[in-house]
């Protein structure tokens, strides 16, 4: 099912006069300012602090480490003049932060006293993708949180990759976002990087990377002289990572794996709305239900709630929010009154449910969401366990291509890569051994996929 043009511009305008860069609107900013809170406040529990680097990095800044400029130097728009005037040094819009951060933390860190050093900063990054954009999934402007930490040894480096991963696992449940985390090969790693983790979801069959950890090891601490000086008094480099999600990928996950035919669903914490009220009118008693209905809004106020007292007919009133995923519907009528009641209906399952008015409580309703979330995620794991395929031959490969993961057989010759990758990426190579289904040798399980 497509989503209606008309309920994404609720959430995203794509007409701006720059292609590629979004105008987020109010439905899509309640979902990801919710991300954000979530992630910040986690980060900041496990010692970040919270920062906001200049959006502009002067050129010798950006070039200082070979390997990393490499990877980004296509993608990156310069500013060359000011006003009138041509600027002597060319200025980089923000593509990623490592450079402008660490050459903060070479004046930061000077003792191992000053360690750990962990900062985040949630923020836009500028990228000229020559592909074709794709709104919230392949953009020139995107939003994510980027986070930066500086280690004494390789074993707290190690320990925050660790933290990391909970910490994104824990956001991306709460999403009920299916994922798999894929060591990048070696070709396809971060530029500058020791090592690539990637979270890895399934949307139409194709792979979206939603976040990454980077393990930097000392490839940056030494192109920006990040030292700190030990108990003994040595001078060593530091041990640097980095890690990210785009908050605009996690939000095209939401609405690509939750929606339906209906239209769209949301996990209940990042729903634009949670509730809506529906007063069932009839000639005569349009003030009482009316009334009656503002109560239970009252009761509801600790959740994004709506209470629709527009001229449309009831069943319009469903159809309208169900396609906007209002996760809870509450719906009160003459009869209800009577009974001290309300019709409560989910939107994951459409069950109905009459209960007394008085059960209308945060407690109440926490415990329904949670049942619904879920739900959600069990649908979404099982759409997601649907798209995982093990192919045994170059032709399986090409078959499968563009429905999801598939495990495959492959050794560590570019040839055979070559022409696995003519048809879907590499995403990851496990430990398990399997025949190289292009050569016939010995190799490894690879994961792989097409890609958005």
């Amino acid at each position: 099912m497509e989503i209606d043009d008309e309920i994404l511009t609720e959430f995203y305008d794509n007409r701006y006069a720059v292609q590629g860069m979004l105008i987020y609107r109010k439905a899509s900013l309640i979902v990801v300012r919710n991300m954000q809170k979530i992630l910040e406040e986690n980060l900041e529990k496990a010692g970040h602090e919270p920062v906001l680097f200049p959006v502009l990095i002067p050129e010798d800044i950006l070039k200082k480490e070979s390997e990393h400029i490499k990877g980004f130097e296509t993608e990156v728009f310069w500013i060359t003049e000011a006003g009138k005037n041509k600027l002597d040094k060319k200025l980089a819009m923000r593509p990623t932060s490592e450079t402008p951060i660490y050459t903060m933390f070479s004046l930061w860190i000077r003792s191992h006293k000053d360690l750990p050093m962990k900062v985040h900063q949630s923020c836009a990054v500028y990228r000229y993708e020559t592909k074709q954009t794709k709104p919230l999934i392949r953009g020139r402007e995107f939003l994510w949180n980027e986070g930066h930490s500086a280690f004494k040894n390789s074993e707290d480096a190690e320990n925050n990759v660790a933290e990391i991963r909970k910490i994104y696992c824990n956001l991306f449940d709460g999403l009920c976002i299916p994922y798999r985390i894929h060591r990048r090969p070696e070709w396809d790693k971060f530029p500058g990087a020791s090592y690539t983790l990637a979270y890895d979801t399934i949307l139409d069959g194709k792979i979206l990377q939603i976040a990454t950890i980077h393990n930097l090891s000392e490839k940056f601490s030494k192109a920006f002289d990040i030292t700190y000086e030990d108990e003994k008094g040595n001078h060593k480099f530091v041990r640097l990572t980095c890690y990210g999600p785009s908050f605009g990928r996690l939000l095209a996950s939401v609405l690509n794996i939750h929606k339906d035919d209906a239209g769209l669903k949301f996990p209940t914490n990042f729903a634009p709305t949670q509730i809506v009220i529906v007063p069932i009118l009839t000639k005569g008693n349009n003030e009482e239900v009316l009334n009656y209905c503002r109560k239970i809004k009252e009761k509801s106020d600790k959740f994004r709630v709506v209470l629709d007292e527009s001229d449309k007919t009831p069943g319009d009133k469903f159809y309208y929010w169900e396609k906007r995923g209002a996760m809870l519907r509450i719906e009160a009528g003459p009869r209800d009154i009577k009974n001290n009641a309300v019709v409560i209906v989910r939107r994951d399952t459409g069950k109905k449910e009459i209960i007394k008015s008085d059960e209308i409580n945060p407690k109440n309703i926490m415990e329904i969401f949670k049942d619904i979330d879920r739900n959600l995620m069990e649908t979404a794991v099982k759409k997601f366990n649907d798209c995982l395929f093990n192919a045994n031959s170059i032709d399986e490969v090409k078959n499968l291509a563009g429905r999801g993961i598939i495990n495959a057989g492959l050794c560590e010759d570019k040839e055979c890569r070559d022409v696995i990758e003519a048809y879907a990426s590499v995403l990851g190579m496990e430990d398990a051994e399997k025949k190289c289904i292009v050569c016939g040798k010995k190799g490894k399980v690879a994961r792989i996929g097409k890609t958005y």
